[in-house]
């Protein structure tokens, strides 16, 4: 992953339509995630979900991170309202929260949504680069597995607590019990990539019932926890066969380290993968 980027990744857009295709599975897959905690851990830290205007709204208190309170669809899925923005914005409020995000795209509707966001004091805060494929098989030859010094591996049921210890410790979290739920919930499959038996990264994928498959919950983040983007590539590139035999028909995620000239190892891995970044979605907070 050290050497020059030599596949370039393709950045043509998607319909409206699409764009809300995308952004409604990664709602579900986060109501799925959050609706997977025991109900003692939900209520003890302020932690749940709630629908508005179409777009789902991620709420958890304890953990004082942005990206666990924040919006997903608002102005996508259905146009967004005046009314819509300040329901959210009130139950931020109501609960305290100072730390959230709130998400724009070029497919967010009406014209007039992000001068709304500025109106109420927001501005943008950091973006993502969407990144989406379909269903075709990998490109031939497929990219290489792993590194030589690398195992990649699905999580098992005897590490599954190894694995859920990790993520806690990259992410500074406490979940009591709640990743180990996810281990056998629909849908849900995790992986980890080990040097010498050590886990070194994680990434996990929720197929929805329509075929979606939402890649998330990667540990430590490349470009932002991380230097070396090997082995969540290596990941990936096994999540990507294994969903298609699992009957995936598309893959979402998201490059959370985004480059205006689009060049980092990211882009390449995810272009030799069959990846495409048909749009960025740019994230506002409060003003500092």
């Amino acid at each position: 992953m050290s050497t020059p980027a030599t596949a370039r990744i393709d950045t043509t857009p998607v319909d409206s339509r699409t764009a809300a295709v995308i952004e409604a599975a990664e709602g579900r897959a986060w109501a799925d995630l959050y609706g997977a905690a025991p109900a003692d851990f939900a209520e003890s830290a302020g932690l749940g979900t709630t629908e508005v205007a179409g777009a789902l709204v991620l709420r958890w208190e304890a953990s004082g991170r942005r990206y666990f309170n924040r919006t997903i669809g608002l102005g996508v899925v259905v146009p967004a309202t005046r009314r819509a923005l300040d329901d959210i914005l009130g139950g931020y409020e109501r609960a305290g929260i100072r730390m959230f995000l709130l998400q724009s795209l070029p497919h967010c509707r009406p014209a007039e949504y992000e001068g709304w966001l500025r109106d109420r004091g927001l501005e943008p805060f950091d973006a993502q680069d969407r990144i989406v494929r379909g269903a075709a098989p990998p490109p031939t030859p497929e990219p290489d597995r792993a590194p030589l010094d690398l195992t990649i591996e699905r999580v098992s049921g005897g590490a599954r607590d190894d694995w859920a210890d990790f993520v806690q410790r990259t992410y500074g979290l406490d979940t009591g019990t709640w990743l180990a739920e996810l281990h056998d919930r629909p849908g849900w499959h995790q992986y980890v990539a080990r040097d010498q038996g050590e886990i070194v990264a994680a990434r996990g994928m929720h197929i929805s019932p329509g075929g979606i498959a939402w890649l998330g919950m990667d540990a430590p983040v490349p470009g932002i926890m991380t230097s070396d983007y090997g082995p969540d590539a290596a990941i990936c590139s096994t999540i990507v066969s294994e969903g298609l035999a699992r009957g995936a028909r598309m893959f979402i995620a998201d490059i959370e380290a985004p480059s205006d000239g689009l060049d980092t190892p990211a882009y390449e891995a995810f272009a030799r993968l069959g990846f495409r970044r048909p749009y960025t979605r740019t994230h506002w907070t409060t003003r500092r």
